[in-house]
């Protein structure tokens, strides 16, 4: 008895590590990096972000992604909500910030988006004085 009740802790044990795992989350981010950039598949990719998310809360970059295809499918609320959660997790993300700045800007909200293009340029993101030049 008490063995059996030993390897069901253990297999417990094993099940719920399993949920929590940085290289389960990095191998679904490159899945979801390849469904991006090779295929152009946002709906499938964002899935593979989601699952990355799954594995990792901390993957900011796994919310930066799949903000990025929300925003290519033109779910820009959703995308708004994901790259903030980014910023949350790495603060001064300038990546995200831009993004935020161009979900805005189509959004036709010009305040808000200087304010993110301003804060990407100030936090290091480059090339972004076509960007910030009409803002006040």
């Amino acid at each position: 008895m008490r063995k059996l009740t030993i390897t069901i802790l253990s297999i417990i044990c094993l099940i719920l590590s399993s949920c929590d795992s940085p290289e389960k989350s990095r191998l679904a981010m490159d899945e979801g990096v390849d469904l991006m950039f090779t295929y152009a598949q946002h709906d499938k990719a964002e899935e593979a972000f989601t699952k990355a998310i799954h594995y990792d809360e901390s993957n900011y970059e796994a919310y930066y992604y799949r903000a990025c295809c929300k925003f290519n499918r033109s779910l820009f609320k959703d995308a708004i909500t994901d790259l903030e959660k980014a910023i949350e997790l790495k603060p001064n993300y300038a990546d995200a910030e831009f993004v935020l700045g161009r979900i805005y800007f189509v959004m036709n909200d010009r305040d808000k988006a200087c304010q993110y293009y301003k804060a990407a340029q100030q936090h290091g993101r480059d090339n972004l004085d076509d960007y910030v030049k009409n803002c006040p």
